[in-house]
This record gives C-alpha cells, sequence and structure tokens, in this order.
C-alpha cells in the first residue's frame, strides 16, 4: 500500500541520514585528533592530512551528532556547497536574542525585529595559509535583503565562541580553528587541508 511505501521511504531516508552524521562525526572526530596532536619533536611538519566530506553530510550531523555546535538561536542551519568557494546557509535566527544582546536606540534597527524569521545568506568560504575569509554576497530575512550593517552584527552575534570572542568580520581574515590549514569548497563537497 501507499502507506507502507511512504513508511519505508521514511525508514531509508532516516538511516541515510543517520549514516551520513556518523560519517561526518568520523571526519571531525579525525580533524580535532589531528588538531590536538603535537608536531613531531624533530619540528619537521607532519605530512598534510586532507579530510573530505559533502554538504549532505555535514548538514545531517548538524542535525543530529553535531547539534551541540550549532549556536543557541540559530535553528535548523542547512549548508549548500556551490560551487568553488561558494555556499549557500539557510536556517532560522532568533533575532529577540540579537536584540537583547545590547542597548538600542530607536534608530537602530535591530530595535524592531523581533521573533523567529528565516535567514537566506549567499556568499564565499576560502582559507588558505591557516586563514580564512568569509563574504556574503546576499542575504535576505524572510523575503527582504538585509543591509550590510545588519547582517554584520547577526554574523558577529552568531559566530562568537571561545575562538572567536569577537565573532567573524566579513570579508576580513580570522584564523582557521583545528590548526586546518587549507579549506577548499566545491560543488556539493569541501576538503579540509591539516
Amino acid at each position: 500500500s501507499a502507506a507502507l511505501a511512504a513508511a519505508q521511504g521514511t525508514g531509508a531516508t532516516a538511516t541515510a541520514l543517520k549514516r551520513d552524521s556518523e560519517k561526518m562525526q568520523k571526519n571531525v572526530a579525525a580533524i580535532l585528533l589531528r588538531a590536538a596532536t603535537p608536531p613531531p619533536p624533530t619540528g619537521k611538519a607532519p605530512s598534510p592530512l586532507r579530510t573530505s566530506f559533502t554538504d549532505r553530510e555535514l548538514n545531517a550531523w548538524l542535525s543530529a551528532d553535531g547539534k551541540a555546535n550549532v549556536p543557541t538561536g540559530l535553528v535548523s542551519p542547512s549548508v549548500a556547497f556551490t560551487g568553488p568557494g561558494k555556499l549557500t546557509v539557510h536556517g532560522l535566527i532568533d533575532l529577540d536574542a540579537v536584540r537583547k544582546s545590547r542597548e538600542r536606540s530607536m534608530l537602530d534597527p535591530m530595535a524592531y525585529l523581533t521573533g523567529q524569521m528565516e535567514i537566506s545568506l549567499r556568499g564565499t568560504l576560502t582559507g588558505r595559509g591557516g586563514q580564512g575569509v568569509f563574504d556574503v554576497e546576499s542575504a535576505s530575512l524572510g523575503n527582504v535583503a538585509v543591509p550590510r550593517l545588519l547582517l554584520q552584527e547577526l554574523i558577529t552575534y552568531y559566530s562568537k565562541s571561545p575562538e572567536f570572542p569577537d565573532g567573524i568580520m566579513l570579508a576580513k581574515p580570522f584564523p582557521l580553528p583545528a590548526r586546518v590549514r587549507d579549506l577548499a569548497i566545491d560543488r556539493g563537497s569541501a576538503v579540509v587541508v591539516q
């Protein structure tokens, strides 16, 4: 029957998501292990470790095993690697958390944004020589384009972490985490080199 076929399809999808998440979890573990391994005492750099993964694996991990790595207030993020150095990001963000993060004047547009809204970003992410650069070509909240100044505030708020206490600035270099030297994004996949 149609109901049985739908249930089997849902089970197959859940199995594929679990498999993709587990594969990404292994990749994350390998990256973190390499980052925690001290260099050889001879001072000679270890041979490069290349870790590749797909955007499908990353998204499965973000919704399952990697949920703890998603910033609070960012719900259901999804990433698509769309071409060399290019990506799109979608999700729901908590505008109340950003608004309440500091004192606001009546002229501040963030003073009037409340609740959860869908955010969509299209941009670039590159990494070379231990430095990354993230920039956004277009962004929208719902169907409304986001001005760059407001977008920077959102990016800063959601990218703050112990490694990045001030968050990430658009189009400015930042140190790649976990001793990553290079990051290459292509359509559907990415490669991290440590």
